[in-house]
């Protein structure tokens, strides 16, 4: 079963503008599409950004996730990390140079 208590809440306050509150999970899905399956019933409407260690794969793709959602992984082998953005206002951008199969990184706007 997954943990979900290591979440963290990222504050933004840029150019004064209105503070923001980002809601972000860092989850180990040991590969498994059960595990992935009720990752997407609980992130709905509660999370914005996901940090995925050993997401659920087929072949060279990631399986059962909605294609709602943003998807950044790197690499041309098997994918084991991989940033889910489910926030559609979270601008981001892969930073392909510190990327690889292992980790993922993303910037935001």
């Amino acid at each position: 079963m997954a943990d979900f208590r290591n979440t963290n809440t990222i504050h933004c306050n840029r150019w004064n503008k209105m503070q923001t509150q980002i809601n972000c999970i860092k989850i180990n899905l040991q590969h498994s599409r059960i595990a992935t399956d009720n990752l997407m019933v609980i992130i709905e409407d509660s999370t914005d950004i996901l940090c995925i260690q050993e997401p659920y794969t087929i072949q060279t793709k990631m399986g059962g996730i909605s294609k709602k959602y943003k998807i950044f992984t790197s690499g041309e082998e098997r994918i084991r990390a991989a940033i889910l953005v489910t926030n559609n206002r979270v601008d981001t951008i892969p930073i392909k140079q510190l990327s690889d199969e292992d980790s993922c990184f993303r910037n935001n706007n």
